[in-house]
């Protein structure tokens, strides 16, 4: 029988680049501003599709507001949003 783990720790290694970007840019308003003013420069070596890349170009402070209203933004459901804020580098890591 195959056993899969449910535990957050599993969870971690499945999070999105996106997510955890934008889980950091929530809680840091310097790299949020980062983001913001040049999208571009702040994706560059991330795994990040090219419609990713091009929500990423459209968001605004106002998407910022809430969890519901980023996550509808970047194309994100709310529960990959919450990994991502969640997520040990979004913690650690400055864009």
């Amino acid at each position: 029988m195959t056993s899969y783990s449910t535990s957050t720790a599993a969870n971690y290694d499945r999070t999105g680049d996106l997510a955890i970007l934008l889980g950091h840019a929530m809680q840091c308003e310097e790299c949020r501003d980062r983001l913001l003013a040049a999208p571009e420069r702040v994706t560059l070596g991330r795994k990040i599709s090219a419609e990713q890349r091009e929500r990423l170009l459209h968001l605004s402070n106002e998407d910022f507001e809430n969890s519901q209203s980023l996550a509808a933004a970047a194309g994100l459901s709310l529960q990959e949003l919450r990994e991502g804020v969640d997520h040990p580098r979004a913690r650690l890591r400055h864009l």
